[in-house]
């Protein structure tokens, strides 16, 4: 098949309970990281297209029809052995092919996305902690990025995407999760295209904290999914890695939003690494109707990051506008007023 018509692929790991990781009688269990690692899978699914293997403290969930496994004794899983086989079936899946002397090549696109306890043992590198972690003296990880370099040298895929909420702490301590992998080079025109997001930067942490709806989040993980759903979108309404960079660094926490620990908003403190350009997502755009205190027949400006994207005449106190998920500013003769589209909702917005 030709691997243009091929799924994507992806790779998608969230862990909430480390009960044996902190110090003696306490736990590093978290809030975010399942219910964040099940609305990404859901995004890569319906948005994405991509085949994902989604793998929580939960339970392992596919999308080739075998169902869904559930952990015996889930405050232990997923250990470094649950999380690796789906890097390596890969693998083991180009070979089969290799051997019916079919392309090897698995599909356009690899994402990985990672989010639980973390640590950076080296600048450029991000290991996730495993869930059977205990204190600092067994400390078993996936470096991701390390798995990253190993497949942008190999022909299974055009482009790799590496996506993770964890805290970058520095430490030299922990054993390095590496792929037990020959170390090969098949690509003779170079590494295959590589993104990578980080929701901190080395030796920095990351946060969760409650929204709105009281559901606890990762901060980073809340952003990268709003911008992918529309709120990253260009002017073409496409979702680029550099919309997508230029809208993390420049948004804020979510909105309403607080840690439960310090009751402040935290600054996103995002890093890339490696920031090949792809088209991640396009955007529909729908219409949305503004009410608005203007008289008919008079001009109403809307802006986006301080350029205006349309002028139109008020009619019935109402203009009617194709607009993408993001925040705005409408302008016209005595008034003002900024507001925000989200990703779902009502397809009206009162300025009144």
């Amino acid at each position: 098949m030709n691997a243009a018509l091929l799924p994507d692929r992806a790779i998608v790991v969230g862990i909430n309970w480390y009960p044996r990781f902190g110090d003696e009688g306490n736990s590093k269990n978290l809030e975010g990281p399942v219910y964040d690692a099940t609305e990404m899978a859901k995004w890569l699914r319906e948005a994405a297209g991509a085949h994902v293997t989604l793998i929580t403290s939960q339970g392992v969930v596919t999308s080739k029809g075998d169902g869904e496994k559930r952990w015996t004794v889930q405050d232990l899983r997923p250990e470094r052995g649950d999380v690796e086989p789906a890097f390596s079936e890969l693998i083991v899946e180009s070979l089969d092919l290799q051997d019916r002397n079919l392309p090897s090549r698995l599909g356009r696109r690899l994402y990985i996305y990672m989010a639980g306890h973390g640590f950076s043992p080296e600048a450029r590198s991000l290991s996730l902690i495993t869930a059977e972690a205990v204190r600092d003296i067994i400390v078993p990880n996936i470096e991701a990025t390390a798995w990253v370099d190993w497949f942008a040298n190999q022909l299974h895929f055009d482009e790799i995407v590496l996506w993770m909420d964890c805290c970058a702490t520095r430490t030299f301590n922990y054993p390095s999760g590496k792929p037990l992998l020959k170390k090969t080079a098949a690509r003779e025109d170079g590494r295959a295209k590589v993104f990578m997001g980080f929701a901190s930067s080395p030796a920095t942490e990351t946060f969760e904290a409650k929204g709105p709806d009281g559901q606890v989040r990762g901060l980073f993980t809340e952003r990268l999914l709003r911008g992918l759903k529309g709120h990253a979108a260009d002017e073409q309404n496409n979702v680029t890695t550099s919309s997508l960079i230029k809208y993390m660094q420049n948004s804020s926490a979510v909105v309403g939003t607080e840690t439960a620990s310090t009751g402040e908003k935290p600054l996103p403190q995002t890093k890339f690494y490696e920031r090949d350009e792809m088209l991640l997502a396009t955007v529909l755009v729908p219409s949305y109707t503004l009410l608005v205190p203007v008289a008919a027949g008079k001009k109403l400006r809307v802006k986006r990051d301080s350029k205006e994207i349309a002028a139109v005449e008020v009619k019935d106190g109402k203009v009617v506008l194709p607009l993408t998920p993001g925040l705005f500013t409408a302008v016209a003769q005595g008034f003002s007023k900024s507001f925000e589209i989200g990703s779902g909702g009502t397809d009206h917005v009162d300025l009144r």
